[in-house]
């Protein structure tokens, strides 16, 4: 058995963990009173998105996707800084990771032990074949969905639906902050595991790919519904993890979430790593084994200066520059192999 290769399942698992990883926190959709309806949209947003990015990676390995494509300089660069990207994005999971615990008071590892504890998980992972990552996740998401709908469930006596009104209670311009807040956060980065897994995958696991996007999109959907009519507005936009504090009003139930997001967050931060580990072997394969450390080295390092804990006015814009900086690259693939064929046929 090829252990660098997985089934069309484990990439379900895979991605829908890796959409999970963006859980708990107010960011976007999530802090927002009419945020289950932002989800909803994303959910129908998820299918040309994922399209996108499958087109435009085909079946390449990871390191040739956008040289190939581009050429070797502007495709290197572009390469690189989708590199850089990742590697701020998994020091954000850390820094997120370490905060969650130290603010809910969850252990007294303080926030070096608890980045310390995701850190060596990622490395770990970063060390395993891709089989064992997928079988990892295989038998992980099923548990995360269980105990989601569990936490859910555990709170319905403490809904009101008469909290859902009025329907948007933030302004049109907040509203779209924070569909694009959620648009960057959940949405946009899932370049990163279809670019590792693609090459790995069957042919056909375009299907489970978009149900992993359609579903965990629902999922998110339900959990803020029932976070806003267990908090109301604007209580749900004021806490910082608005599921927890929602799942928290019966005594011990938010372990439900914290469990979740300890169990999920190892595989988003080692899957962005994971794309920035392959181009490298791509380049160097002589160095390989030292690549997990020392990106998990430098994702802890980029921790300390996470978007996420500067100052609120800076994040709408770079929001949206990941954003563009993630779909610019797909569409620059496309258009240039359009180009070609065109050039091709004349």
């Amino acid at each position: 058995m090829d252990h660098r290769t997985i089934t069309g399942r484990q990439g379900f698992f895979l991605l829908f963990l890796f959409f999970l990883g963006n859980l708990v926190t107010a960011t976007g959709a999530k802090g927002m009173q009419g945020g289950w309806l932002l989800f909803l949209l994303l959910a129908g947003l998820s299918l040309p998105v994922l399209g996108l990015y499958f087109k435009a990676v085909g079946r390449r390995s990871t390191g040739r996707v956008f040289t190939e494509a581009l050429g070797r300089y502007a495709g290197g660069i572009l390469t690189l800084l989708y590199c850089a990207l990742a590697v701020l994005m998994t020091g954000d999971a850390i820094r997120l990771f370490a905060d969650f615990i130290v603010i809910n008071d969850l252990n007294d590892a303080g926030a070096m032990g608890n980045a310390a504890l995701l850190t060596v998980t990622v490395t770990l992972l970063l060390y395993s074949n891709l089989r064992s990552l997928g079988k990892a996740a295989w038998a992980i998401q099923p548990l995360t969905v269980a105990l989601l709908l569990l936490s859910v469930c555990l709170t319905v006596g403490k809904m009101e639906p008469s909290r859902l009104l009025p329907l948007f209670a933030e302004d049109c311009e907040t509203l779209v902050k924070g569909g694009l807040s959620s648009l960057g956060a959940v949405l946009s980065p899932a370049l990163f595991p279809i670019l590792v897994l693609n090459g790995a995958a069957p042919g056909n696991w375009r299907k489970q790919a978009y149900a992993a996007g359609v579903s965990a999109c629902l999922l998110m959907a339900v959990l803020v519904l029932r976070d806003v009519m267990v908090l109301g507005y604007p209580a749900v936009s004021i806490f910082r993890f608005p599921g927890f504090t929602a799942a928290g009003v019966l005594r011990h139930s938010e372990i439900l979430i914290s469990a979740v997001f300890v169990l999920s967050q190892p595989f988003r931060a080692a899957l962005c790593l994971r794309y920035v580990q392959e181009c490298l072997t791509f380049w160097k394969p002589r160095w390989k084994s030292w690549y997990p450390p020392l990106l998990i080295a430098l994702a802890a390092l980029n921790g300390t200066f996470s978007w996420s804990s500067q100052p609120e006015q800076w994040h709408t814009g770079a929001e949206i520059a990941v954003i563009l900086l993630l779909l610019a690259g797909p569409l620059a693939v496309i258009a240039a192999e359009t180009a070609r064929s065109n050039r091709a046929k004349a």
